[in-house]
């Protein structure tokens, strides 16, 4: 996986450096990596926000760059992260980026709190819950490519 530091330039079009970046705020670390680690296990390429920073980098433009770099932005929200004014931030850029992106997506993922306490510009996007049963099928589906997409039809 490219370090975001050395990036020259930010892919266009179909071709993103990541198939998923995660944003949390430092107390849900945990739950980032425990995402992070099973994804990568089932082949996909990821950026999880406080383990992959390159130190001496700034942080804005670094955040920017996977931003763009990433099909999916995974953002865990939390008790701790809905009070976090970076994670309030990096939710609204990841939100403009797929509002002025084709073919990106932004995936909320519930981590112990309700519908009615997200911020109303996050409500609605279909979510996930992290604690149940069907959460990493419903991750690994929302991340996987549709085939007539990644594919061209071949005929004879």
């Amino acid at each position: 996986v490219p370090l975001v530091g050395g990036m020259s330039s930010v892919p266009s079009g179909p071709s993103f450096t990541y198939d998923f970046s995660i944003w949390y705020c430092p107390e849900d670390d945990h739950v980032a990596s425990h995402i992070s680690e099973r994804l990568k296990r089932e082949g996909f390429r990821g950026y999880t926000e406080h383990q992959d920073q390159v130190a001496g980098t700034c942080v804005i433009q670094a955040a920017n760059e996977v931003i763009k770099a990433s099909r999916v932005a995974i953002l865990l929200l939390s008790a701790k992260s809905l009070d976090d004014p970076w994670c309030q931030r990096v939710s609204q850029w990841n939100l403009c980026h797929t509002i002025h992106s084709h073919g990106t997506k932004m995936i909320p993922v519930y981590v112990g709190v309700k519908k009615d306490e997200v911020p109303a510009f996050l409500q609605h996007l279909v979510e996930l819950e992290y604690q149940t049963e069907f959460f990493f099928d419903k991750l690994m589906n929302s991340l996987r490519t549709p085939r007539s997409k990644a594919r061209p039809s071949s005929s004879s």
